[in-house]
C-alpha cells in the first residue's frame, strides 16, 4: 500500500481556529534556530538541545492549536559522521483529520529531525 500524503490542515470545529501545516512548520524551525546556538554538537549538551527544542516547539503550538487537538513532539539530533541513519515511525489515525508536520536541519556538526503529530480528539 502506498502511504498518503496528509492534508494541509487540522480539522477543527467551527469556533476554533484551524492551524495549517506551514504554521506548524514555522514553529519547529524556529525552535531548532534558536536553540542550536553555535551550532556545534557537544554530546553532553544534546539531552538539553532536545528538551529546548520540544518545549519550544510544544509551548508555539499549544498557543494557537484547536482545543480538540492533542500535539506530540518528537526530536531526534545525530552528529555527522560518516554512518548513515533512518528514523521510521508508523501510525494509525484518521487522514482527514490528524497531521503530521516535519522539519529536517542539518549543518556540518549534526542532523536534527523535529516531528509534530496533531492528532484530534
Amino acid at each position: 500500500m502506498e502511504p498518503q500524503q496528509q492534508q494541509t490542515t487540522a480539522t477543527a470545529t467551527p469556533s476554533e481556529k484551524q492551524l495549517s501545516k506551514d504554521e506548524v512548520h514555522k514553529f519547529l524551525k524556529s525552535a531548532v534556530d534558536l536553540a542550536i546556538g553555535s551550532g556545534e554538537y557537544h554530546h553532553r549538551a544534546v539531552s538539553e538541545l532536545q528538551n529546548n527544542i520540544t518545549q519550544y516547539a510544544i509551548k508555539k503550538i499549544g498557543a494557537v492549536k484547536p482545543a480538540s487537538t492533542k500535539c506530540v513532539v518528537a526530536c531526534t539530533v545525530v552528529q555527522n559522521t560518516d554512518a548513515g541513519f533512518h528514523i521510521t515511525n508508523a501510525l494509525h489515525w484518521d487522514d482527514s483529520c490528524d497531521t503530521v508536520v516535519t522539519y529536517n536541519f542539518q549543518n556540518k556538526a549534526m542532523n536534527i529531525v523535529l516531528t509534530a503529530y496533531l492528532i484530534t480528539t
